[in-house]
């Protein structure tokens, strides 16, 4: 959602009085990101803590999809600021603890690097084509409210998507 947060400032978001866009994404940004390293310490630590991995992937993933709710259902500042905070916080826990997932599901040692760059180029993929899917949905939608459900409904498709895995609690 990142690249599209300017545009959701100023096309969406109810501002206030006197705030433009920009600054209001030079509150927002610093703001997800602290939230992201404190989730990604702590999530980091509790996962290895319970040797729980696919609990804290699965939940981070819900935690962002929740985030995603907020923005579709208010578009007002204070909702803006909310999103990115359980945003930050929900993403920094996944991107900590599916790294580890990752690392724990590699077939063999000697392959790491190799099946390691896969997954890069993997993980690259779809962030090079979410922003043209990201268009569509909101021109043929008619805004933006379509697309904060839509990536709400992909994360919990993420979150669901480790539950197959049996060689990793």
């Amino acid at each position: 959602m990142s690249a599209y947060q300017l545009y959701v400032l100023q096309d969406r978001t109810r501002l206030p009085e006197g705030m433009e866009a920009e600054e209001a994404v030079a509150l927002l940004m610093p703001l997800n990101g602290v939230a992201m390293v404190v989730s990604t310490v702590v999530g980091g630590h509790l996962s290895d803590r319970f040797d729980r991995r696919k609990l804290f992937v699965g939940a981070s993933a819900v935690l962002s999809a929740v985030a995603l709710l907020i923005p579709a259902a208010s578009a007002s500042w204070p909702a803006m600021l909310a999103f990115s905070v359980v945003n930050g916080l929900g993403f920094g826990c996944y991107m900590a603890v599916d790294t580890a997932l990752v690392t724990l599901v590699l077939p063999t040692a000697e392959d790491a690097a190799r099946d390691m760059g896969v997954l890069n180029v993997a993980n690259a993929g779809p962030q090079i084509i979410a922003p043209f899917i990201a268009s569509l949905v909101v021109s043929l939608s008619g805004g933006y409210t379509a697309l904060f459900l839509v990536a709400a409904v992909l994360s919990v498709a993420g979150a669901l998507a480790v539950r197959p895995i049996r060689t990793v609690r």
